[in-house]
């Protein structure tokens, strides 16, 4: 299977990207695209990134550590917990442990240094959606 194969119907993912740097936000969703899944809104702060996952409900968050507005990545995520369970992907350009250790407290899913290759973002999602086959199996 090519690393372009898209996936089949009903195992697509929708994603909410939280990236402050309209670029990567761009390459991000592009690369989401090419692996069949549907990216359902691009913010770029920790406000809309909680009314996005309110209105959209995504299966995943791509989330961007140093966001836009008074609050970080981590701290949005605090608060999305509080109403969803959705799962989430750290993005960023700090590598540092303690920041890793901040990030896992909101139940990441993965913590990845910046840049994210197509390539990385699918065995992402590929392990995502094993994940889910294994909690429908039970």
């Amino acid at each position: 299977m090519s690393l372009l194969t898209k996936i089949p119907k009903g195992q697509t993912k929708r994603i909410l990207i939280v990236e402050n740097d309209l670029l990567l936000a761009l390459i991000n969703k592009r690369y989401c695209e090419m692996l069949g899944h549907s990216v359902v809104a691009s913010v770029r702060d920790g406000k809309n990134a909680i009314e996005a996952v309110k209105i959209h409900n995504p299966d995943v968050i791509l989330m961007d550590i140093k966001i836009d507005g008074d609050v970080d990545g981590i701290e949005t995520m605090h608060e999305i917990r509080k109403f969803s369970d959705v799962d989430v992907i750290y993005f960023t350009g700090n590598s540092e442990a303690s920041v890793k250790a901040k990030a896992a407290e909101t139940k990441m899913m993965a913590f990845y240094v910046k840049p994210i290759s197509l390539e990385d973002l699918k065995s992402i999602l590929a392990y995502e959606k094993r994940k889910m086959n294994l909690k429908s199996d039970h």
